[in-house]
């Protein structure tokens, strides 16, 4: 009889252990739920996004109903996952074990959808579909530009409302958990392959310091903390490098212009000209945006100084545009050398030129040497004449 209890009781005892070793073993897990109508023998996926790429972490085979439900382990960090159908996806953020409910459609999946049981999701949700508005409204733009339905002016003005439309609902998100995933993916959307938020503009990357603030302190070893840490320290950096630099170009001289570095970018002909290449005349180096406000009235100053002066005088014209189509358009009939910076262009350039604000003009006498940062236009002409 005492054996027979000292059996069970061993059993017993194993099983136990047994338990708290599975229990102890099994992580903890969040699950993304719900239905997808009009979806029969479809794949629907669940990944998770890192600086990658993307990671397959479940897929379904959908039936008619459309149910599917995905279990997958709780992150340690805050994280960005998407559902997939195809090429359309819905963005989520994963922060704990939380059970998240999405019914949507195949057809308009990524766009017109419903998503409960994270408040994070929902902000997420809120954001891309302003950046979808946004990409929309920008590709409808050019295209009308394109045909000359509206004009360049029109076209800048319309952009710039979408922009700050874009800008206003991020930052109120931002502003109300900074802390939170919706707020790290608000801030790196982007339209074509530039971020709508400038890191590089004094008061937006105020908005990047905050949030790597707030993620420093509660998620100090998530890899998104380093990336998003590191890419704001760098872009202070460079504010300061070009802050560092204004004593040299502001007050420039003759003996301090052989600091200055060449340009050399392709112009609207597929062709790669120098700056250094227009030696022998002087040069007007003028930094600008088509798409902005001021460039009709800007580019009109240019024109009159560069007719009176065109036998004597080249304009080496530095575009910090994004979009290549306007660019194209805007400097078709211009008479002077028209070239583009891209993205990381912009980045030396911005330092190299103390480029704090658009336009930004300089002028170079016929060695190549810059002796003059134009501050007042309305006196360009006299300092040009001086010159020529």
């Amino acid at each position: 009889m005492n054996r027979q209890k000292t059996v069970v009781k061993s059993i017993f005892l194993l099983l136990l252990t047994l338990i708290t070793v599975t229990a102890c073993n099994k992580k903890p897990q969040f699950t993304v739920e719900g239905i997808i109508e009009n979806a029969d023998s479809t794949t629907l996926y669940l990944e998770k996004r890192d600086f990658n790429g993307t990671i397959l972490l479940d897929s379904v085979h959908l039936d008619k109903e459309g149910k599917f439900s995905f279990k997958s382990d709780a992150p340690q960090y805050p994280e960005l996952y998407v559902l997939r159908i195809g090429r359309q996806v819905i963005n989520l953020g994963i922060d704990s074990t939380e059970t998240i409910t999405v019914q949507a459609s195949k057809n308009s999946f990524a766009e017109n959808y419903n998503i409960e049981g994270s408040d994070v999701c929902s902000d997420i949700k809120m954001v891309t579909l302003e950046q979808y508005k946004l990409s929309k409204t920008m590709g409808d733009l050019a295209a009308k530009l394109s045909a000359k339905l509206i004009t360049e002016q029109e076209y800048t003005d319309q952009l710039l409302v979408a922009v700050d439309e874009y800008k206003a609902l991020a930052l109120k998100i931002i502003a109300k958990a900074p802390q939170s995933l919706a707020a790290y993916y608000a801030l790196f959307q982007k339209v074509g392959d530039y971020l709508i938020f400038d890191p590089y503009d004094k008061k937006e990357s105020k908005y990047f310091g905050a949030v790597a603030t707030q993620w420093d302190f509660r998620y100090k070893d998530s890899p998104r903390t380093k990336h998003l840490y590191d890419f704001t320290l760098s872009a202070i950096k460079t504010q300061r490098d070009m802050n560092q630099s204004a004593s040299l170009l502001n007050n420039i001289d003759i003996q301090d212009a052989s600091t200055v570095m060449d340009i050399d970018l392709i112009n609207n002909r597929g062709q790669s000209i120098k700056l250094s290449s227009l030696k022998g005349k002087v040069v007007i180096l003028d930094f600008t945006a088509y798409q902005s406000e001021y460039s009709p009235a800007h580019n009109a100053l240019l024109n009159k100084i560069y007719g009176k002066y065109r036998e004597r005088l080249e304009i080496y014209q530095v575009s910090f545009d994004q979009e290549m189509h306007l660019w194209n358009n805007a400097t078709t009939n211009l008479p002077w050398v028209c070239v583009k910076a891209d993205n990381s262009q912009q980045k030396t350039l911005l330092q190299q030129y103390n480029i704090q604000s658009l336009p930004t003009t300089y002028i170079l006498n016929k060695d190549g040497d810059i002796v003059k940062r134009v501050i007042k236009y309305e006196s360009m002409d006299a300092e040009l004449s001086k010159l020529l």
